[in-house]
């Protein structure tokens, strides 16, 4: 459901209250032992002084800062209150949180919400806060902290934190007028304005870390890197007057925006040493890790920042595709049934545990789970959940059932009028062994479609030639595209045979606008079409190193392609272990990856001795590859 907080501005009534306990309960995630997520609200003035109202903001700012770096309780900060505003529309930042901030706290899994006034009584400040207990809907404790106004505000509320808890981290200025500018800089919406605040905040006092960190992290959003680099020199500048955590924040910013992975990754250890469950820290470790192919890393971290928001159902769902990468078939299964567990009517639930016993090969599970997909909404992702279901039922040698699912779902989209409908079904033609069928579905579909879409066709027609061995009827394709894009790409690919290095030099002129990941890739499909192994080999290797890893991605079939006919087999073995998850959007290559992958499993099952595997592996191989395919 959609858990919505009050929108009053004053404090809460009894009924405020007891509506906001009802949907807490309703709303809130409950921690592991010895970890409370708590969320400091912004305080509301009371005093009636419009002067004062940036104070609501240095109270919550202070006790964030203070409570930073706990083993006991993880804090909610104001990035992530405020970072579903653009969903749900931008909201005063400088309004009471209790009415702007409350449903925030919730989604970012808060079981304590701690909200407060701020009032003047003569000479005297005061601070009043409630902590709130959400999970069980009911104000936990009242605090309270008084003391005179010459005396500022940071002083107050490091008082009101200790009351929670003791002992605290020292906020990073004992200066109100730097608190005051940096308070600014949070509440401007504009992004130059926020930036002028938070440097005069680092003016006002030049070893203020945590005003250098949000000033640096301003400048990382607008992805200007010298301005990162300047502001991590000025902190830079003040040495050990600024706390190691803040020093490590800053650096893991500059290395991630200048690419250095390592120097990233240990600027990031080194902040999760002195806070170790701060979940923005532990989620971008466990990315990183991930990106950088380091599974059982990323799979950790993911866990880590999982002990952090136990039931956050979009991490759970990143815990279960790392598992997956990882090898860990029943700690994937295990994070994607608690994620259907807490979010039941989610389709996507279902569908990542289709995808995860797809990859590992349970393709009757896989099915299974596709389908429970496509019932919760059968409209998600375009009906994807029924065509990867077919392609589960493909994989079990059943193409009789495997076509009866393909074409339910071929028919849901063309009744939605998908352009792309015939296209699938042509592509399914091919994958399922019926290759002239499809070639010909596709040569239909180029003659009757507008120039763009005909050019996507052609390019389509001229991979599937290449994959076939006919390298003439390739080139006559790939001209009949005659366009940028796809068809410069099929252009390529059907070039005249080459060397490796000539390769190279026709993919800078023939692909100038491409980023270098994927000339080298297409570089790497045209010496494997071409069947030098051994040049594709080393540039298949280096792109696989420097890419991301996708559920769909077939680069490590192509691999194994490679290690295969180079006689590698023990190299290849990892690789043609699991399985790539079928696309719903289409792919120009998806059948240099299936079903090559049965043929080459066999291959490699027949090195080592599995011999009846892989009798079953090519069996469905033969069945599958169409008597005009080649190797």
């Amino acid at each position: 459901m959609f858990c919505s907080g009050t929108r009053t501005g004053r404090t809460p009534s009894a009924l405020v209250l007891l509506t906001l306990a009802t949907l807490s309960l309703s709303c809130s995630r409950s921690q592991p032992p010895g970890i409370e997520r708590i969320a400091i609200l912004r305080f509301e003035n009371l005093s009636g002084d419009d002067a004062l109202n940036w104070m609501g903001r240095a109270v919550s700012e202070v006790m964030t800062a203070e409570w930073t770096g706990s083993r006991t309780i993880s804090v909610v900060p104001f990035s992530t209150l405020h970072a579903s505003d653009r969903a749900f529309g931008l909201r005063p930042l400088s309004a009471p949180g209790i009415s702007t901030e409350w449903q925030a706290a919730l989604l970012a899994g808060a079981n304590r919400i701690l909200y407060g006034r701020l009032s003047r009584l003569g000479t005297r400040l005061q601070l009043n806060a409630t902590l709130f207990d959400t999970s069980r809907g009911k104000i936990e404790r009242e605090l309270a902290a008084s003391g005179p106004e010459s005396e500022g505000v940071i002083r107050l509320a490091d008082s009101l934190a200790k009351e929670v808890t003791a002992p605290v981290r020292p906020f990073g200025t004992q200066s109100d007028a730097a608190l005051r500018e940096y308070c600014e800089g949070l509440e401007s919406p504009d992004p130059a304005s926020s930036a002028a605040a938070f440097s005069r905040a680092a003016a006002t006092d030049p070893n203020f870390g945590q005003a250098y960190v949000t000033w640096a992290e301003w400048a990382a959003e607008q992805g200007n890197r010298t301005e990162v680099e300047r502001i991590t020199a000025l902190a830079s500048a003040r040495s050990n007057s600024i706390s190691e955590l803040d020093r490590a924040r800053l650096a893991a910013l500059a290395a991630e925006l200048r690419g250095d992975v390592t120097a990233t990754v240990q600027a990031i250890e080194t902040a999760v040493r002195f806070d170790p469950t701060d979940f923005q820290l532990l989620h971008r470790l466990a990315r990183i890790s991930l990106n950088g192919r380091r599974y059982a890393d990323a799979a950790q971290n993911y866990t880590r920042a999982l002990a952090v928001e136990p039931q956050n159902a979009a991490l759970l769902n990143e815990v279960g595709y790392a598992e997956m990468y990882a090898g860990n078939l029943s700690a994937a299964i295990t994070a994607l049934d608690e994620y259907r567990r807490l979010q039941p009517a989610d389709p996507n639930a279902p569908d990542s545990l289709g995808d995860v016993n797809f990859y590992f090969g349970q393709f009757a599970a896989a099915e299974r789970y596709y389908r429970e997909s496509f019932e919760k909404d059968a409209n998600f992702n375009g009906s994807g959940a029924l065509f990867k279901a077919a392609h589960a039922r493909l994989r079990t040698g059943d193409i009789s059932g495997a076509d009866a699912l393909f074409n339910q779902y071929l028919e849901i989209r063309r009744k939605a009028k998908d352009p792309l409908a015939e296209f699938r079904h042509a592509e399914w033609e091919f994958l399922s062994g019926r290759r002239q069928q499809a070639v010909a579905l596709m040569d239909g579909l180029a003659r009757s479609l507008p120039p763009g879409a005909a050019q996507q066709a052609n390019a389509q027609i001229a991979v599937w030639e290449l994959d076939l061995g006919d390298r003439k009827r390739a080139r006559d394709f790939a001209d009949r595209a005659n366009g940028v894009g796809l068809a410069a790409v099929a252009r390529f690919l059907a070039g005249t045979p080459v060397s490796s290095p000539e390769w190279k030099e026709r993919a800078l002129q023939l692909l100038p606008g491409a980023e270098e990941e994927t000339r080298q890739l297409m570089l790497g499909y045209a010496l494997l079409l071409q069947k030098d192994f051994a040049s594709a080999l080393p540039v298949l290797q280096d792109v696989y190193q420097h890419s991301a890893p996708k559920p769909h991605e077939i680069l490590p079939v192509l691999l194994a392609w490679a290690q295969v006919e180079t006689g590698r087999f023990q190299d290849a073995a990892p690789f043609v272990q699991r399985n790539p998850v079928p696309n719903p959007a289409p792919e120009l290559f998806a059948s240099l990856g299936f079903p090559r992958l049965l043929f080459l499993r066999a291959a490699v099952l027949e090195k080592q001795g599995q011999r009846s595997e892989a009798e079953k592996s090519l069996r469905l191989f033969a069945s599958l590859n169409g008597p005009a395919r080649t190797r």
